[in-house]
């Protein structure tokens, strides 16, 4: 019968337990590099943004951004009433599942800027099934008269974007004509008592 040292033993012994021991510590998270992990690196991402109705509201969003410090406004597409932000939502957010993000940004912008500018999800009807429409008015000589204008008919179904400018004088939609018109756009600057101007001859 072959006698088995006392250090073999021990090596049967601890191997295996070094070798569980091992297998949990890889288990574990890295430690963080600079007090930071990976998850936490803001994400860039693309909304589209309400309130954007004239040229100079731009502006006015980059302004609202400088006093959100946890929000990076990385680039404005004033064509399209979007832009990039940087940020983390799980950190903003954290007891808050994702698909509520887009919904509780939008309680954020509005909420910080008075109700003047949101936040929504990109369109996912394609450019080429919109219309633009275009509305000459007058009486639209300041900022709030336009930004009233434009909530006329922002809200209403099947507009995807809208503008309004006092200094144009007149206020555009982007609309779904499938959901829209021009006439139901009309109604409801009307309604609101904004004047449509008579067409050019």
């Amino acid at each position: 019968m072959t006698k088995i040292s006392p250090a073999s033993q021990v090596r049967r012994i601890t191997l295996p337990i070094l070798s569980a021991l091992l297998g949990v510590c890889l288990s574990l998270p890295m430690p963080r590099a600079n007090g930071q992990d990976h998850s936490e690196k803001p994400e860039r991402i693309k909304h589209q943004i309400t309130g954007l109705f004239m040229p100079e509201r731009e502006q006015d969003l980059r302004d609202l951004f400088e006093k959100l410090p946890q929000f990076k406004l990385a680039s404005v597409d004033y064509a399209n009433a979007e832009a990039v932000l940087e940020y983390n939502p799980a950190k903003i957010w954290p007891n808050a599942k994702p698909d509520r993000f887009p919904e509780l940004l939008n309680n954020h912008l509005r909420g910080q800027s008075r109700g003047s500018f949101g936040a929504k999800p990109l369109r996912t009807t394609p450019l080429e099934k919109l219309k633009l429409i275009e509305i000459p008015v007058v009486g639209l000589d300041c900022k709030g008269c336009s930004y009233a204008a434009y909530e006329m008919i922002f809200k209403l179904p099947g507009v995807e974007r809208a503008t309004a400018s006092f200094k144009a004088g007149k206020v555009t939609a982007l609309i779904d004509p499938e959901q829209t018109d021009q006439l139901k756009l009309e109604e409801a600057l009307k309604k609101g008592g904004v004047e449509i101007a008579a067409p050019t001859k």
